[in-house]
């Protein structure tokens, strides 16, 4: 079978009660940032934990002081928080936002950020902003031109949507008995939130109807990209590295594949990945230990309902029934 590389949480924490070790611990996570101190009362507490799954990283902060903090610009990851407790507010690049309670935001990106925090309880998640610009990119957006319009989302359905999404994948990978994930799987769960939050919080995407119109695509250059997917169904292929491998922009890649084979580049990999999972199936012994949920999740399936849906309606049969066969 396919070798599939896995990823295991690291889990970060720190935390304080005394008034001088809260105002010492803080002074310690912010090193590289401004920060003054106006409320620290002689109880307080400050409590920080991060689950690192690869590039995606679940964070929470328990706080009882309040301070100001000038946050220098961010240029890997852009953090998404839910404000559980307190209240804060973010001032850079033109935006000036108050957070209260259950309040679903996002940090600006690439600009300096004031903080002020006073006893702000929050659940962050922060994820490579460059999933962010490659999806943008699928969409036909010039990654230089790609940006976020405003920090909250756009409308009360997109924000009861990501606060859905935000506090399942939030829960999820904070959860002491969560599972030892493969690079695949944390790879599509990037991608799954970066998509959400492009739908969620405005950005330029949401223009597409001013962007031009793509070039023609040859065949040779689909079949490189074919090839290409054919070739490694287990990396974490991105459609920028499939484009530039077939030589060729993103969306006019996408484009073709569409004319050319009614589908989209992932699509396609998606399909790959599924015929890799039946030959899995087929050559599993069950008394390895080997199940459908395991197979499928190796393969970037993580929800086992809709890949025995997708796979019945793929193959005519149910994986349970493939399964050693």
């Amino acid at each position: 079978m396919t070798q599939h590389r896995m990823i295991e949480a690291r889990r970060e924490e720190l935390s304080s009660r005394d008034a001088e070790e809260t105002v010492a611990f803080v002074s310690e996570m912010y090193s590289d940032n401004a920060l003054r101190f106006w409320a620290a009362p002689p109880r307080c507490r400050v409590r920080t934990s991060a689950m690192v799954w690869g590039e995606v990283i679940a964070t929470e902060i328990r706080s009882t002081i309040g301070y100001t903090c000038q946050i220098a610009p961010l240029e890997d990851h852009i953090y998404f928080e839910r404000s559980l407790r307190g209240r804060a507010r973010l001032r850079g690049g033109g935006h000036d936002l108050q957070q209260h309670r259950n309040d679903l935001t996002m940090f600006p990106f690439g600009v300096p950020i004031l903080a002020d925090c006073d006893s702000h309880d929050v659940n962050l998640l922060h994820i490579p902003y460059a999933v962010l610009v490659e999806l943008a990119a699928e969409s036909g957006v010039d990654p230089g031109g790609f940006r976020f319009t405003s920090l909250e989302p756009r409308d009360l359905r997109s924000q009861r949507f990501w606060g859905r999404l935000f506090d399942l994948t939030h829960h999820e990978l904070t959860a002491p008995d969560s599972p030892v994930l493969t690079e695949l799987v944390v790879h599509n769960l990037t991608r799954t939130l970066a998509a959400a939050a492009l739908a969620v919080f405005p950005n330029t995407t949401m223009d597409l109807h001013l962007q031009p119109g793509p070039g023609a695509v040859s065949t040779s250059a689909v079949q490189r990209a074919i090839d290409y997917l054919q070739a490694n169904p287990a990396r974490p292929i991105t459609i920028a590295e499939l484009a530039t491998h077939a030589g060729t922009s993103v969306r006019a890649l996408q484009n073709a594949f569409r004319s050319q084979h009614d589908t989209t580049p992932l699509e396609y990999l998606r399909r790959v990945r599924l015929d890799r999972a039946r030959t899995d199936l087929r050559a599993a012994e069950p008394s390895d230990g080997y199940t459908v949920a395991v197979i499928a999740a190796r393969w970037g399936f993580t929800h086992p309902g809709r890949f025995a849906q997708l796979y019945k309606e793929t193959y005519g049969v149910s994986p349970k029934h493939e399964l050693g066969h």
